[in-house]
């Protein structure tokens, strides 16, 4: 089934829109010149970006800045859809809202380059803020270019006040710059998580090809063998020293398929994680 949208427009941009779809669903894009708040009403997902990870699941919000994104989306165990709200920021909407006077949050000097995304904590503000939009979103006659306006003011008012440690106004004043990235950073950033090599390089701004080139001339491997290498370890030291259920250890290190990460496991130290655990912890 194809994704359902909501939107509003202005200056004829998506500004503020709701999108309901059917998950196993993976999405990625690069965001040039925008930046978003998302509210997830249903659904769980882990969220990437060069150098992190969330996780998300229902009611969380959290603000993105102009940044490259992964988001896979889980299958809800009772097969439900799952709903998300978006407002998107973009410089010349700014200015047209601001009426051409764009507060000094948005370009106030930084000391350090803020997180590409920040979790926002649940508040009230927040909630009522959610749900007058899903009001709108079912009575769009009284939506007008002002209303919306005004309801991206509204936003911005309340992230600052909810903001107990800084870390959104340091986002806000730098939504359209992206944050640079050493590559071994983006590597070692998602050695253990579930993101293939093609999403790697996505992250890193280069071809599937020229990727593998510059992966081979930094690392003096290939990425797979690499990757294998570095989650095989980190299983050996879990199964040394953890009591945790080998299934989750070959989750926690990146294997989702049990049954590979015992024959990948068994081609690499001529043992079964299970002996290999009876004989190092004995």
């Amino acid at each position: 089934m194809a994704p359902h949208r909501d939107q509003f427009k202005l200056l004829d941009k998506i500004v503020i829109g709701t999108t309901t779809f059917s998950p196993p669903f993976k999405a990625s894009s690069v965001l040039h010149d925008e930046a978003r708040f998302i509210h997830v009403v249903h659904g769980n997902s882990r969220l990437y970006v060069p150098n992190h990870q969330l996780s998300i699941q229902a009611s969380d919000s959290f603000m993105m800045k102009c940044e490259s994104f992964v988001n896979n989306w889980f299958e809800n165990e009772d097969g439900s859809q799952n709903e998300v709200l978006i407002v998107h920021f973009y410089p010349d909407v700014l200015n047209y809202v601001y009426d051409e006077r764009i507060p000094a949050i948005f370009t106030e000097k930084k000391e350090v380059n803020p997180k590409a995304v920040e979790r926002i904590p649940l508040n009230v503000m927040i909630e009522n803020y959610i749900q007058g939009l899903r009001f709108y979103f079912n009575n769009k006659a009284f939506v007008t270019d002002e209303f919306i306006k005004i309801k991206i003011k509204e936003l911005i008012l309340i992230l600052l006040n909810s903001d107990k440690t800084g870390r959104i106004r340091a986002i806000l004043s730098d939504l359209f710059q992206s944050n640079e990235y050493e590559f071994k950073e983006i590597i070692h950033s998602h050695l253990y998580e579930d993101l293939s090599i093609q999403d790697l390089a996505f992250f890193s701004g280069l071809s599937l090809s020229s990727f593998k080139r510059k992966f081979k001339s930094v690392f003096d491997t290939s990425p797979t063998q690499y990757i294998k290498t570095k989650r095989l370890e980190k299983a050996k030291t879990l199964l040394a020293t953890t009591n945790l259920r080998i299934s989750d250890i070959a989750y926690d290190c990146g294997f989702n398929d049990i049954g590979y990460f015992s024959k990948t496991f068994h081609a690499a130290f001529d043992c079964a994680p299970s002996d290999y655990r009876k004989a190092h912890v004995s």
